[in-house]
């Protein structure tokens, strides 16, 4: 069976408004960890706070990608993505001008719920209207803004003394985004003219696409999230270089999803999903076997493996589940994606903190094993008649 379905490449306009909507999608994801030591300060909260918010967003998020094929079916890709922008924007400065610690877990809520229905809404359009290349391309976008976050901080941080300044920095930017999501919202109608009933796809297939979506990000979030920590005290490594391979691991999945953003159309998406499923599972293995303690190579050879996953398996569902029930299914996919990132470097902390740091890497490769597994499953089972 064909795993491709988008195949037109995008107006210029369209995608520089959807690639904005990902390049700030990005922005207080990255940032948070480097705002919240003023916002633990000036609200006077525990270090777990951080928790908090963090769960408070994950609500938000989940609800909003779990209904949001219900609620595309009435209101359109259209007005959805122009709520999420809203909804995104009205947090973000919701934030930024909080009087009390309730009104930034209130804030936190209405941002998941933004990002929610814009990652769900826009993934899913694309999925049915963009070619491989724009997908791609997408998810880059919002490493640009991940990493991007964390400057605007620092700099609001620095130049001005408050955290607040930088929030509303990030509103601003989402409004611009919103104003270019507004006069393109008939465009966002058409992925419902690619869209023809089909018969009912085996519920297995379903729920193999939302394992691969849970373990991916599990492995993707949970080397990028403990790989400092197993390199500074674990192997021996000085803060700077650990951080430096970090960076390295995290701008390797950038770059990675940036080079199939131009030559990703020369491959076919399952050569894509079998080479990148491949190589991060030598680069897992290389970090946790540590020949000559230089394992560390592993951390970028498997964010470069892992870049393809994500965007591929997005632009796969119309064709393995049927155009008619993509929208809802990535909604779902995208639940069990934050499920994953929320779960499995959580299970991975409490395993290191029972049995050693070094149960890290090993775990990491399991779990890469465990990708491949449903990876090479669901491919059978999606040629099946």
């Amino acid at each position: 069976m064909s795993e491709a379905r988008g195949t037109r490449r995008p107006t210029v306009g369209v995608l520089l408004v959807a690639l904005g909507t990902f390049v700030v999608l990005g922005l207080p994801d990255g940032g948070l960890g480097v705002a919240w030591p003023a916002i633990r300060d000036e609200f006077g909260r525990p270090l777990s706070g951080l928790g908090t918010l963090i769960a408070s967003g994950s609500v938000g998020y989940l609800t909003a990608s779990v209904l949001y094929g219900r609620l595309h079916e009435r209101l359109g890709t259209g007005s959805l993505l122009i709520s999420g922008s809203t909804l995104l924007g009205v947090g973000l400065i919701g934030v930024g001008a909080s009087p009390t610690w309730v009104v930034v877990v209130l804030a936190a809520i209405t941002m998941g719920l933004g990002g929610g229905l814009i990652d769900t809404g826009m993934n899913a359009h694309a999925a049915l209207t963009f070619d491989i290349r724009s997908v791609n391309l997408l998810h880059a976008c919002y490493g640009i803004g991940a990493t991007v976050g964390p400057i605007i901080l620092a700099i609001s941080l620095t130049t001005t003394g408050v955290w607040r300044a930088g929030y509303l920095t990030m509103a601003g930017l989402q409004i611009v985004v919103l104003v270019g999501v507004w006069f393109r919202r008939h465009t966002w109608a058409d992925d419902r003219a690619e869209v023809t009933r089909q018969g009912r796809a085996p519920r297995v297939r379903s729920w193999l696409l939302l394992a691969l979506f849970f373990l991916y990000t599990g492995v993707e979030v949970g080397a990028g999230q403990w790989s400092f920590t197993l390199l500074t005290e674990g192997r021996g490594y000085g803060t700077a270089a650990a951080g430096a391979w970090v960076a390295v691991y995290w701008g390797g999945l950038t770059a990675g999803r940036f080079v199939l953003g131009f030559f990703g159309d020369r491959f076919s998406s399952m050569a894509t999903l079998h080479s990148s499923v491949a190589v991060s599972i030598f680069g897992l293995g290389l970090f946790w076997l540590d020949p000559l303690g230089q394992g560390v190579v592993g951390l970028p050879i498997t964010s470069l493996g892992l870049a393809a996953i994500f965007p591929t398996l997005i632009a796969v569902t119309p064709a393995r589940l049927g155009a008619d029930r993509s929208t809802r299914s990535i909604g779902y996919q995208l639940a069990a994606a934050n499920l994953g990132v929320a779960t499995i470097p959580w299970l991975l902390g409490i395993v290191a903190e029972n049995l050693g740091l070094e149960v890290l890497a090993p775990g990491l490769f399991v779990l890469g094993l465990a990708i491949a597994t449903v990876h090479l499953v669901s491919v059978y089972e999606a040629r099946a008649p």
